[in-house]
């Protein structure tokens, strides 16, 4: 029997001038995570007042997964006074921001 589950890498939404891209716990399976940086700057160019990147559903992300981050930093907070927002990082993942000299660039809640 096979399967028909879709996994689902992110989803994305916008209310007013506000981003939020929730990364779902399915992100890491398979190449799910290839080039979804670039997908959430193509399908949603801003300017925002806001990004808000909810990792409340995710545990452990692979590099990738930190390269696209720094995309999104460095496409959406041109002028540096706007940081990406995380929302309810996995303390793992805080760990390796950490070790990336990466947690200056973004505001952590949570």
């Amino acid at each position: 029997m096979s399967s028909d589950i879709e996994l689902k890498a992110f989803s994305t939404f916008v209310v007013g001038d506000v981003l939020t891209i929730v990364i779902e716990k399915e992100f890491d399976f398979g190449n799910l995570h290839q080039d979804w940086a670039h997908f959430i700057l193509a399908r949603h160019a801003g300017p925002f007042k806001g990004v808000i990147l909810d990792l409340s559903k995710c545990g452990r992300v692979s590099s990738t997964f930190y390269a696209g981050l720094m995309q999104l930093h460095f496409s959406y907070n041109t002028s540096g006074d706007n940081p990406l927002k995380l929302l309810q990082p996995d303390p793992r993942m805080l760990t390796n921001l950490k070790i990336l000299h990466l947690e200056k660039y973004f505001v952590i809640e949570g």
